[in-house]
């Protein structure tokens, strides 16, 4: 499954999805995770539509099943989830390479019911 972070380093998940400028993506399975690629985005600054740089940020993760963001709002949450993409807020500072270890011990041990739906919703 691919997993999408919203970081300014590529090792934190340290921004808000409206502000961030670069989504790193991960292919994460029971045996490991590969980065993939580096994807920018524009970021929400106040100067135009939010409706309108949301959705085209979300198009740009449209193929993956979680994003992990730092903060996100509410209305963004609601377009994200509506493109079946699992948005998971976590702590300032969280490191990616933790999460990913994380999610392949998951895989591998019973996987909680969020991840299950969240691989089975994006299979649709």
């Amino acid at each position: 499954m691919k997993v999408a972070f919203c970081s300014n380093d590529g090792t934190c998940v340290d921004e808000h999805f409206g502000r961030s400028n670069n989504i790193y993506i991960y292919d994460v399975n029971k045996s490991d995770y590969t980065f993939l690629e580096k994807r920018s985005v524009t970021p929400i600054d106040g100067t135009v539509e939010h409706k309108n740089i949301t959705e085209l940020k979300v198009e740009s993760i449209k193929d993956c099943t979680l994003l992990y963001v730092n903060e996100v709002g509410g209305p963004a949450a609601a377009v994200i989830i509506k493109n079946k993409i699992h948005p998971i807020k976590v702590d300032a500072k969280t490191n990616i390479i933790d999460v990913l270890n994380k999610l392949k011990e998951m895989l591998n041990n019973n996987p909680p019911m969020w991840l299950v739906r969240a691989n089975l919703n994006k299979e649709k």
